[in-house]
């Protein structure tokens, strides 16, 4: 019997010093707790990814993502602790609604790293994310 995986999606909000926004995840989450990454969450039944990126975008930091594109779909890096899923990497590049804050309590800090930065973390949830955040910036 195979399993449905679960679908997620992941916002790169990028500032003007070509900075990505990463969150970093409260060490009560099921999965990766304290580890750094995108701001996003489950895609619900019935939603588009598009949806679901602006709904989390707002429930999480507080801003209406205005403009996005999809960068990457990544399959789940450690299925065996986690279960499988997809996760859907979008650059968001504009929003409204002023500055982003940390509005729920999913993570405990939010900070802007350079790609430099986010090389030298040991604790990220992807090892792709510094790539991914390079094309994003550029």
């Amino acid at each position: 019997m195979s399993v449905t995986p679960v679908v997620t999606v992941g916002a790169f909000f990028i500032n003007d010093e070509h900075k990505v926004l990463m969150g970093l995840r409260a060490a009560w989450k099921s999965a990766w707790p304290g580890h750094w990454d995108t701001i996003g969450g489950h895609v619900e039944a019935g939603e588009t990814l598009e949806a679901a990126l602006v709904r989390e975008a707002w429930e999480e930091v507080g801003v209406t993502p205005t403009e996005f594109t999809l960068l990457a779909s990544v399959e789940e890096r450690r299925p065996e602790l986690y279960g499988s899923a997809i996760h859907h990497v979008f650059k968001v590049s504009a929003w409204e609604g002023g500055s982003l804050v940390n509005k729920c309590d999913e993570h405990t800090e939010l900070r802007w790293f350079d790609v430099a930065e986010m090389q030298a973390l040991s604790n990220l949830v992807d090892c792709d994310y510094p790539a991914l955040a390079k094309r994003a910036a550029s």
